[in-house]
């Protein structure tokens, strides 16, 4: 692509939220974006098949992770999430450039928390492999559970500190038998392999109310913050300290 050749590649941050004291921050998700020449922005949705067609995602990956790295080196109160594929946990290659340039910055690792999405199954080597960044002090998010590869069979295994239910859950939750509804039962299961779990996609007030009942410990979503740039992020993050609220 034209625009990631020319310099075009970037990346918003959005927050996620406390789920029972939404002005209060856990860390902030990574999310690539693309500027074409025209200053028109791209989300990741509108190139990555092309980039997975062409092989090209992964190149991309690790471009986007070393300027999160950069930006955690610059701004000591900084925490970002990066976005990395299981898939890329499964190649042994790939996997050597990720570990790499996490261990040689090290001192980085506790403000950064790698989400694993689940476009692939995590088994086997990738499982090992991500105890070994759990090693170096990251944290370790299973991105859009629900929608994916994991099995709990996998999640037993797996030393994640974050789970984070796929917005389908809250979009489409079900009233069950008992009472209860089918997001409480999802993050009911996921808070047993992980400290703290994030229901994503959260755009009304009401989708708010059903994360808090349903014990979610964080939230994400529209209604209580959009992807900005990190300068904006900054302003946001500086106005919520003077408030008492970071």
């Amino acid at each position: 692509m034209k625009a990631i050749a020319a310099g075009g590649l970037g990346f918003a941050a959005q927050w996620i939220h406390d789920a029972a004291n939404p002005g209060k921050t856990f860390y902030a998700e990574s999310l690539a974006r693309v500027t074409d020449s025209d200053g028109t922005v791209h989300t990741a949705g509108t190139f990555v098949s092309l980039l997975e067609r062409q092989d090209r995602w992964f190149d991309l990956d690790l471009r986007i992770l070393d300027m999160v790295l950069s930006d955690l080196a610059a701004d000591e109160t900084l925490v970002l999430g990066f976005n990395l594929s299981a898939t890329s946990l499964s190649h042994s290659d790939r996997f050597a450039d990720v570990f790499g340039r996490i261990s040689r910055r090290s001192e980085l690792a506790s403000r950064l928390v790698i989400e694993i999405t689940e476009s692939y199954p995590v088994v086997g080597a990738s499982i090992e492999r991500m105890k070994m960044i759990s090693a170096l002090g990251c944290r370790i998010a299973i991105d859009d559970f629900g929608s994916g590869f994991a099995t709990p069979a996998a999640l037993l295994q797996v030393p994640a500190d974050i789970v984070k239910i796929d917005a389908a859950f809250v979009w489409d939750n079900r009233p069950g038998r008992d009472g209860s509804n089918s997001l409480s039962h999802i993050v009911g299961f996921a808070s047993c392999f992980a400290p703290f779990v994030v229901v994503e996609g959260i755009e009304t007030g009401a989708q708010l109310n059903a994360a808090q009942e349903a014990g979610a410990t964080h939230v994400q979503g529209f209604l209580l913050s959009r992807p900005v740039s990190l300068a904006r992020l900054r302003r946001h993050k500086r106005k919520a300290v003077l408030r008492g609220v970071a």
